[in-house]
């Protein structure tokens, strides 16, 4: 355990807070010493490698409930416990552990939250705005290039003969032509940079760890938006 990162009590008053909370759950082990029990206590809540408040005090809480419910389940065990008594420290045990479930499932999702955050890190708005701009340049511009119209199937020249007359037909519209594959990716694509300007006018009321999974989304679909339009490959 000696090689276990700690908290380092001095620079943290939060984590000294909680070592001297958790010290006595750790005395009766180590027979009496205080400052056995505190050492004890900082290695375990080190185990945990928390970055920041939040983390450390969702760490201290599955320390702690994971003892608890150790202890409960202990003392139902005793012969003299009484049945009843015993069923209640096993329904305890049983709540404490989900509730160190929860909070640790709450520590990894802070920790997916913060690998997020230091992904995009140097993903700034500018950069992501800038991308959104080029990618709707960029279906301008394929909607006002002309699509190539496919060539008419020949028709047979007709026969030298005096047909009757006949009424004149009626004056119908011009079929309209089947979209090329290019007019429906440049479609696709003005689907998705409309999706992504949606996306960037409500970044300013999102948490962090929300704001770079939408920088994230925004820029994937400005780069595919691009790549649709120009009529190259889309990035993976």
């Amino acid at each position: 355990m000696s090689a276990t990162k700690t908290p380092d009590a001095s620079a943290c008053l939060l984590a000294n807070l909680i070592i001297a909370l958790l010290a006595p759950m750790f005395l009766w082990s180590c027979k009496g010493d205080v400052l056995l029990a505190r050492r004890a206590a900082a290695e375990t809540l080190g185990a945990y490698c928390a970055t920041d408040n939040l983390t450390l005090i969702r760490a201290a809480k599955i320390v702690a409930f994971d003892l608890a419910t150790l202890s409960s389940l202990s003392l139902s065990m005793f012969d003299d416990t009484p049945t009843t008594l015993a069923l209640r420290l096993r329904g305890n045990a049983n709540s404490l552990d989900r509730a160190a479930e929860r909070n640790r499932a709450g520590l990894e999702q802070d920790r997916r939250d913060a690998a997020m955050v230091a992904e995009v890190a140097g993903l700034s708005d500018a950069d992501v705005l800038a991308a959104v701009k080029q990618a709707q340049r960029q279906v301008r511009q394929a909607q006002a290039e002309p699509q190539a119209a496919p060539p008419p199937a020949a028709s047979p020249a007709p026969k030298p003969v005096t047909p009757a007359p006949l009424p004149e037909p009626p004056r119908v519209a011009p079929a309209r032509l089947p979209a090329t594959d290019q007019q429906w990716k440049t479609a696709w694509a003005g689907a998705m940079t409309q999706v992504a300007e949606e996306m960037t006018a409500e970044l300013a009321g999102l948490s962090p760890a929300e704001r770079a999974a939408e920088l994230i989304r925004i820029q994937a679909l400005s780069r595919s938006a691009t790549a649709l339009a120009s009529g190259t490959v889309a990035p993976p």
